[in-house]
């Protein structure tokens, strides 16, 4: 394989290598929006369960003081409907949690990637000059040879 083919192929490397650290980023990017993401749902979970509590401990309080059975339905069905908007929020928070362990799972791909691709380079870049080194050589004996043929010639001639 000739230098240049190499110095393409080092390129080559070098760009897979770039974008590798590009997507890393977007990924980390991603991961830190998942996070964001997650605590903003965990919070709302944590809010309304709070105000479930409260819901709850209120219509109790009416129960000791004496409540209808009207009111008693109303409050159940007020607690009921309060237990279903936590349901749904613990599955949007599971969901969401979810969704970051597989984003992080995604981010330590493109970290890994991203690794292979710097130590690829890494190789290539000992390659590539291991070879200009060689040639480098080649071309120093050649010099040294050209002038070693021509320094008799030129003591023949005087």
């Amino acid at each position: 394989m000739k230098t240049h083919e190499l110095r393409n192929l080092q390129a080559l490397r070098q760009l897979r290598e770039q974008r590798a650290a590009t997507q890393l980023l977007v990924e980390q990017r991603q991961c830190q929006e998942r996070e964001r993401e997650l605590a903003l749902a965990k919070q709302r979970l944590h809010r309304h369960r709070e105000q479930l509590a409260r819901e709850a401990q209120q219509a109790y309080a009416a129960l000791a003081d004496g409540l209808s059975v009207t009111q008693w339905h109303v409050a159940q069905s007020q607690l009921q409907g309060l237990s279903d908007e936590q349901a749904q929020l613990q599955t949007a928070a599971d969901a969401m949690t979810r969704q970051r362990d597989q984003q992080l799972q995604r981010r330590e791909d493109c970290r890994v990637q991203h690794l292979a691709r710097q130590r690829q380079c890494d190789a290539w870049d000992s390659v590539v000059e291991h070879r200009q080194r060689g040639e480098l050589r080649a071309a120093e004996h050649r010099e040294d040879a050209d002038e070693g043929v021509q320094t008799p010639s030129a003591a023949g001639a005087n």
